[in-house]
């Protein structure tokens, strides 16, 4: 099977589950949820070299087994592969590092570009894409930072980003060819300035064009406020104004450019939590901020 029949089957099969478990496909696309919508079982162990595992009903399930070393995105990415399998009728499969978004391959067998395809526009169908394109305050993404700010709203990988972007007819592909070659590593440098990241962290970009909207973040996360004349309000609980451990104590004019403030989160967040900023002119900006929760052993009991 091509990659473009994997596609065109893949895409019914995602709006079909979207239809049947009813998530909002018009923004961020909570599989977890999904996951327990559509009665599979979740377990998050540290895996080694194994990215997931699926198990179908004639094996005891249908359940999947997630590796926990991943950080949040890769995880949400393997999820939604392992719900292609679910939802796509696949028996049970073990999906390999080899078989990570950013190492695609004609070699693979047809269930598992099917899968792979499925996550894709799963977690970012059309209207997904076009609200993450609102939040980040564009028209059209221009350059790879652009698609790395659009993954940060909807929670995928840059890679898998960059390529699902072609077949929603926003890039072309020799915008996908160049992408592809930066790394989120150098475009998170770009984007803070050379602040202090972990490796697992993310940048988020917030502009004006992101008032009111709900941010998924994780600890270690870096909050980077684009808004003119605005400077974030004391923070709640949960955000420092500092790098976690401590991190440099330069004034913020040192580290960023003037027009921002910066924002890191920390272990201590917990539940929904409203950060806001004031401009110059007495505007307020707030965006609401969920941490994800650790996701150790059954579903049932993360937290």
């Amino acid at each position: 099977m091509s990659w473009n029949n994997a596609h065109g089957a893949a895409m019914i099969a995602a709006a079909q589950a979207h239809a049947a478990l009813g998530t909002a496909s018009g923004e961020y696309v909570d599989v977890f949820v999904a996951m327990g919508q559509a009665g599979v079982e979740v377990v998050g162990h540290a895996l080694g070299g194994l990215l997931g595992l699926y198990v179908d009903r004639s094996a005891g399930g249908p359940a999947c087994l997630l590796n926990t070393g991943l950080e949040e995105v890769a995880m949400r990415h393997t999820a939604a592969h392992e719900l292609g399998h679910h939802r796509m009728g696949h028996g049970t499969s073990i999906d390999h590092e080899e078989q990570s978004s950013g190492r695609w391959g004609e070699g693979w067998p047809q269930h598992e570009k099917e899968a792979e395809a499925f996550a894709s526009w799963f977690l970012m169908p059309r209207p997904a894409a076009r609200t993450a394109l609102a939040q980040c305050g564009l028209r059209r993404p221009e350059s790879p930072v652009d698609v790395y700010r659009m993954a940060r709203w909807l929670g995928t990988p840059y890679a898998t980003t960059v390529r699902h972007l072609v077949r929603l007819k926003m890039i072309d592909r020799s915008a996908e060819a160049l992408w592809l070659k930066h790394s989120p590593a150098a475009l998170k440098a770009d984007l803070t300035s050379g602040l202090p990241l972990g490796p697992h962290a993310h940048a988020h970009v917030l502009t004006a064009a992101a008032h009111g909207a709900l941010l998924h973040v994780a600890a270690g996360d870096c909050l980077l406020l684009d808004v003119p004349s605005a400077v974030f309000d004391p923070l709640p609980g949960g955000l420092t104004p500092v790098p976690p451990g401590g991190g440099s104590q330069l004034p913020l004019p040192d580290l960023v450019p003037r027009q921002r403030a910066v924002a890191w989160v920390n272990e201590d967040m917990a539940g929904d939590t409203r950060v806001t900023a004031t401009t110059h002119a007495a505007d307020v900006f707030r965006v609401t901020l969920r941490c994800t929760p650790g996701r150790d052993g059954s579903d049932a009991f993360w937290a």
